[in-house]
């Protein structure tokens, strides 16, 4: 079970455009756009979910397998959290 919790950085800007999202990195400028599965995994962390309960979140709502769903959302968060778009909460 992984209880780590993550939020949007407080600098950054999330937009929901049609069908997915765009996240602007204010002080470099440099955006970034998700599809909807990733949108609702980083909405789902940032409402105060565990990376745990965003995974069944996931399960429920999308055709896919528990171990692409942990695969999907470990490369997503490493990869936000490198550039500083997700903090830990």
């Amino acid at each position: 079970m992984n209880t780590s919790l993550y939020k949007l950085a407080d600098n950054v800007l999330f937009q929901k455009v049609a069908d997915e999202t765009v996240i602007l990195e204010p002080e470099t400028g440099e955006y970034y756009t998700l599809d909807a599965v990733g949108t609702f995994m980083i909405e789902t962390l940032h409402s105060g979910q565990n990376i745990t309960q965003t995974v069944l979140a996931v399960n429920d709502i999308y055709d896919t397998t528990g171990a692409d769903i942990v695969s999907d959302i470990t490369n997503l968060v490493g990869k936000m959290k490198h550039k500083g778009l997700l903090i830990e909460a």
